[in-house]
C-alpha cells in the first residue's frame, strides 16, 4: 500500500494555471443532453463544474488518477462535489482557472477497506472577479496491509 506520508506530499501541490472558454456548440449539445432542451440564452449548464474547471488546468482526469497514485481507473470514486457559483457560467467567457490540492487524508472504511480522500479546490475568475469555485474529494482506494496489519 502506498505509504499515507506520500499522499500528503501532495498537500498544497498547485495545478497549472489555465484557461477555459464555453463554446456555444458545448453549451447547446450539454444542454440538450442533461435538460433535454435548446439552451434560451448564453447562460452555460452548470454542469460544466464537472469538466471545466479540470480541463481549463491542463489536466485530464487520468493525469489526476496518476497524480494522486491510483491503482486503476476503476479504483477511484467520486466523493464529494460542492461547487460555489457567484455568477452564472456564460458562453464566449475566457474564464482563468487555478486550484490545488487542499488534503489528503486516509481513511478505512468497512466496506470500501482503506483509501485516501483527496480533496481539491479550482477557482474560476473572469476579469479578476470570482465567478465558481469547485470543492472536490476523490477517493482512491487503495489495497495491501493496512496499518493494523490487515489487508484491504
Amino acid at each position: 500500500m502506498i505509504p499515507v506520508e506520500q499522499m500528503k506530499l501532495l498537500e498544497g501541490y498547485r495545478f497549472p494555471p489555465g484557461f477555459y472558454k464555453i463554446e456555444h456548440w458545448e453549451n447547446y449539445l450539454l444542454t440538450e443532453a442533461t435538460a433535454g432542451k435548446k439552451p434560451s440564452s448564453t447562460y452555460a449548464h452548470p454542469s460544466f463544474l464537472f469538466h471545466a474547471p479540470l480541463a481549463a488546468v491542463g489536466l485530464t482526469y487520468q493525469e489526476i488518477f496518476d497524480l494522486c497514485l491510483a491503482e486503476s481507473a476503476d479504483a477511484v470514486r467520486a466523493g464529494e462535489y460542492d461547487w460555489e457559483i457567484l455568477r452564472p457560467l456564460e458562453e464566449g467567457i475566457k474564464y482563468h482557472a487555478q486550484g490545488q490540492i487542499l488534503s489528503v487524508e486516509r481513511k478505512i472504511g468497512r466496506q470500501a477497506g482503506a483509501f485516501d480522500a483527496v480533496v481539491f479546490q479550482i477557482e474560476l475568475t473572469d476579469v479578476g472577479e470570482l465567478v465558481a469555485r469547485i470543492t472536490n474529494t476523490w477517493l482512491f482506494l487503495r489495497t495491501g496491509p493496512t496499518p493494523g496489519g490487515q489487508s484491504s
